[in-house]
């Protein structure tokens, strides 16, 4: 990124900073929100936390649900249309900004069956808590990896995990969702 911005320059100063700032925000905050309602909606769902405390293989298509159930990011606005489209009788003219609801589209009920459960096992799960198509999220492989591993081992460690305050505080931000912090009450820490 630095030495490349077309055949003969390279990045801005100010171009390098913006990038850096998104890898901080869009890679660290979305991840950090992630782990937070993975675990307060496990607290929230106890069968679900048992479930998968039985079954550690479901952690994959578990993260997956919890990605669809819980998005970290609510909205983004980055878009605009391309050319004239209609939508529902209403035209959005060429240009206009286009704000994309990941949250509503991941609990949208044409979409997926019984959208407000939680369910670890969810088949067809094309939710777009990463986003899709040529602005899918980059850093999504890392990301579902640090959950996994975050809450796999929350699930298979932590004895008799329970919420302290529910619901937790939530930062203000419009676009990245997440609990400033979650206290859970523990018992112990297995090996």
């Amino acid at each position: 990124m630095v030495n490349e911005d077309g055949p003969e320059t390279g990045m801005s100063k100010g171009v390098l900073v913006s990038n850096a700032l998104l890898l901080i925000f869009a890679g660290h905050e979305t991840t950090v929100n992630l782990i937070a309602h993975s675990v307060l909606t496990l607290l929230r769902h106890p069968d679900a936390l048992e479930k998968l405390r039985r079954r550690p293989e479901l952690i994959v298509p578990g993260v997956e649900e919890l990605l669809r159930f819980e998005s970290s990011v609510q909205f983004w606005h980055t878009r605009s249309a391309v050319e004239d489209i209609e939508i529902a009788g209403t035209t959005i003219p060429k240009g206009a900004p286009i704000f994309l609801a990941y949250g509503s589209a991941n609990r949208d009920p044409k979409r997926f069956a019984n959208p407000d459960e939680l369910d670890l096992e969810r088949r067809d799960n094309q939710h777009l808590g990463f986003s899709q198509g040529i602005h899918f999220c980059f850093g999504a492989p890392l990301a579902r990896l640090e959950v996994q591993v975050a809450v796999g081992e929350f699930v298979r460690r932590v004895e008799n995990p329970r919420l302290v305050e529910d619901p937790p505080p939530y930062r203000h931000n419009q676009i990245f969702r997440g609990p400033r912090h979650v206290l859970v009450d523990i018992d112990g820490i297995r090996d």
